[in-house]
């Protein structure tokens, strides 16, 4: 029989990763998606634990709030990003509670719940997010610390840094770039406004953060891990290395915008050494090979229009 996965946020650029991985090492996977269940509804979540008895689950759920979506109030951004990262999570540790006790969770969490820092951040780096997504996912962490040691649930966490590939949304700044280049290479002209070219950031490749979630369930117990390359890069590079693999220049394609952003980008850089010391986890490619992926993947959808 096969072990049966759920993830939760299947559609997302990880979720749809993982369901891949999953899939080719014989998994039976549950997909769940804000349009096939409310996981806020904690009678539908005790509903599905029970039926499924899954062997792990992976919530990769997230409310994602951007600069460029109309919500007036703190309070709707609050009530909203703590229904996901918050109260849905207690609905799935609830039930397996309950339920299915020996099935596996993990959280995705997000280097937001850190404070930007020029120093390497561990585990142990004190909490101290700056956003509403920060709190609202350091709030979700803390329910899974809690399940962890009063109920004795295997709930893990990862702290996610930065990841991209070429299923992230075209919102996001790394696929903006690569969008904007492969368009300006085909039409022969245009120009992209960026904000902070010298924002720094701790890129990795997303199909090796899946893998890590993967790995970090299999260990004999639950913990947190931070999932990072430990190397920083620029905006600017990333902006160079893009329209440098469609033979751009980017000094002549790219202009600065301080007005696009509404909140600082300011520097986190993560330490995954427990990781690597306990599950053996590395990225498996580098920083400029991510993006010249990422430009591969875009230039053959433009070709498939």
């Amino acid at each position: 029989m096969k072990p049966v996965a759920i993830i939760v946020g299947s559609d997302g650029q990880d979720g749809q990763l993982l369901k891949k991985k999953l899939k080719s090492i014989d998994y039976s996977i549950v997909e769940i998606t804000k349009n096939t269940m409310d996981i806020t509804n904690p009678k539908k979540v005790s509903e599905l634990i029970s039926r499924t008895k899954p062997k792990e689950i992976y919530f990769l759920a997230a409310f994602h709030h951007s600069s460029e979506e109309d919500i007036n109030t703190d309070r709707e951004l609050f009530r909203r990003s703590i229904d996901i990262h918050v109260i849905a999570t207690v609905n799935f540790l609830d039930a397996i509670t309950f339920h299915s006790p020996e099935s596996r969770f993990f959280y995705s969490s997000s280097c937001l719940v850190f404070a930007p820092s020029d120093a390497l951040q561990t585990e142990d780096t004190e909490l101290k997010p700056e956003s509403v997504y920060g709190i609202s996912k350091t709030a979700g962490m803390m329910v899974c610390q809690y399940y962890r040691k009063k109920k004795n649930v295997y709930a893990s966490i990862g702290i996610l840094y930065n990841h991209e590939s070429s299923l992230r949304a075209k919102n996001f700044v790394s696929r903006k770039i690569i969008v904007a280049a492969a368009r300006i290479a085909r039409e022969g002209k245009g120009y992209l406004k960026l904000g902070n070219l010298y924002a720094q950031v701790d890129w990795g490749y997303a199909p090796d953060y899946v893998d890590a979630m993967h790995r970090i369930l299999k260990l004999d117990e639950p913990n947190d891990f931070i999932i990072a390359t430990g190397e920083s890069h620029s905006v600017k590079e990333f902006s160079k290395l893009a329209f440098g693999y469609f033979g751009l220049d980017y000094k002549k394609h790219v202009k600065t915008d301080n007005n696009i952003l509404t909140r600082e980008n300011l520097t986190r850089i993560g330490d995954s050494s427990r990781l690597r010391k306990e599950t053996g986890w590395s990225p498996t490619i580098s920083f400029k090979t991510m993006i010249t992926e990422m430009a591969k993947a875009e230039t053959e959808s433009i070709n498939e229009e």
